[in-house]
C-alpha cells in the first residue's frame, strides 16, 4: 500500500501522541477513552497497534495512583484485553 505524504504526517502524529499519552490529572475513562481513539485513528489509516501494544502503552501512561493495578496486571501471565484493563481501571 502506497501512503501519501499527508498520510505519513498523520501516522508520525498519532504514533508520537500515542507513546506520549499519560493519564495526569484526567479521569481514568477519559484516558483510557484517548488511547482507544488514537489506536482507532491508526487504525483509520492501515496503521495496526496489536491489543498487548496497546494495554502496555495504556499501563504506562497511568497515573501512580494506579501504581499497585499496574504491577499486578504487568505480573499476569498472559496480559488482559484492552477492554478489560479498562473495566479493571473502572473498578480499581
Amino acid at each position: 500500500m502506497i501512503f501519501s505524504a499527508s498520510t505519513m504526517v498523520r501516522q508520525l502524529q498519532l504514533k508520537q501522541e500515542l507513546n506520549r499519552i499519560r493519564q495526569r490529572e484526567i479521569p481514568v475513562t477519559d484516558y483510557t477513552t484517548k488511547v482507544k481513539e488514537i489506536g482507532d485513528a491508526l487504525g483509520s489509516i492501515n496503521v495496526i497497534v496489536d491489543e498487548d501494544e496497546m494495554v502496555q502503552i495504556c499501563l504506562d501512561g497511568l497515573a501512580q495512583r494506579y501504581g499497585p493495578i499496574r504491577t499486578a496486571i504487568c505480573t499476569r501471565e498472559k496480559p488482559p484485553s484492552f477492554f478489560n484493563l479498562q473495566s479493571m481501571l473502572m473498578v480499581g
